[in-house]
């Protein structure tokens, strides 16, 4: 037997069903994974009440890291005891649980599951944001919205260790506090008027290279009005709400516009090198405190 959290029906917290199951056992291509750590994300809340439609009945959580309990036929790459995590695959809020192995990405001895469950979703999505969405090069000028957020924290600091200037944005003076000594460029507050008007000031009156939108609704237009003519804009998030760009104004300043997701670029072929690079990364403290 095992436990899981469900849902019935999407909604408040009050919809969250702690339940026993008998666990099956693992198919082809499949493992039993014993969770030591489980991820908590922001996009969960989105699946729990209703911002993102789910098939119902619905398995809670997207990441964790464990240990290979059992394995099904035709798994090469795994064995019993080795370490594991993931990323996104729903089901990640049980002790216990069957998986693909193809999911899975092999933990190194100096990661600990806490670690990992607290970094894979976060930092793959950093990751693909940062090399593969548009890979920041050493001079350009990019501006992080939501930079005190999990990705974003992790997003400014990466876009920093690779020799951009970088303008952080955040919703308060206690975040701004927070993140004041990370060594970023410039923090300026989001909840303060004239936005595209600081950020262009902080950059000596023109137009940035690349924005990645982690907020959404409260930060689009200032994000447009902060690039230069041909700037990359990455709506990558919506923390304050939905918001739709114009097209028309995109087009017309020839501003290249992604809406990404992580599993478009992180997926089965390439999630092992990405995340060697992701730790690495970590262990140089380029992404902040490893403790």
């Amino acid at each position: 037997m095992a436990q899981r959290i469900r849902i019935y029906q999407q909604g408040t917290p009050t919809v969250l069903q702690p339940e026993t199951f008998t666990l099956p056992s693992p198919t082809s291509g499949q493992v039993i994974v014993r969770h030591e750590a489980i991820g908590v994300n922001f996009v969960d809340t989105m699946f729990r009440d209703g911002t993102f439609q789910v098939p119902l009945p619905f398995d809670m959580g997207v990441e964790a890291a464990g240990v290979v309990e059992a394995v099904g036929r035709d798994v090469q790459q795994l064995k019993v005891g080795d370490r594991v995590g993931y990323f996104f695959a729903f089901g990640a809020y049980a002790d216990r649980r069957v998986i693909d192995a193809s999911t899975l990405i092999r933990l190194p001895d100096d990661i600990s599951s806490e670690q990992a469950a607290g970094l894979l979703a976060k930092g793959l999505t950093a990751w693909a944001l940062i090399r593969q969405v548009h890979a920041v090069r050493p001079g350009e000028r990019v501006v992080v919205h939501g930079a005190s957020g999990g990705v974003g924290s992790l997003l400014a600091r990466w876009a920093k260790s690779l020799g951009a200037t970088v303008i952080a944005t955040v919703g308060s003076s206690d975040k701004a506090r927070a993140i004041d000594g990370w060594g970023l460029d410039h923090v300026l507050r989001s909840d303060e008027p004239a936005l595209a008007a600081r950020i262009r000031a902080a950059n000596g009156g023109v137009g940035v290279d690349v924005v990645y939108d982690l907020v959404g609704r409260h930060t689009l237009e200032a994000s447009i009005n902060a690039l230069r003519e041909g700037g990359a804009l990455v709506h990558a998030g919506n923390a304050s709400g939905t918001a739709v760009a114009d097209p028309t104004l995109l087009a017309a300043r020839n501003i290249r516009y992604v809406q990404p997701s992580t599993p478009q670029y992180v997926n089965a072929q390439n999630q092992d090198m990405a995340a060697c690079e992701l730790f690495e990364r970590f262990r140089e403290g380029a992404l902040g405190p490893s403790n």
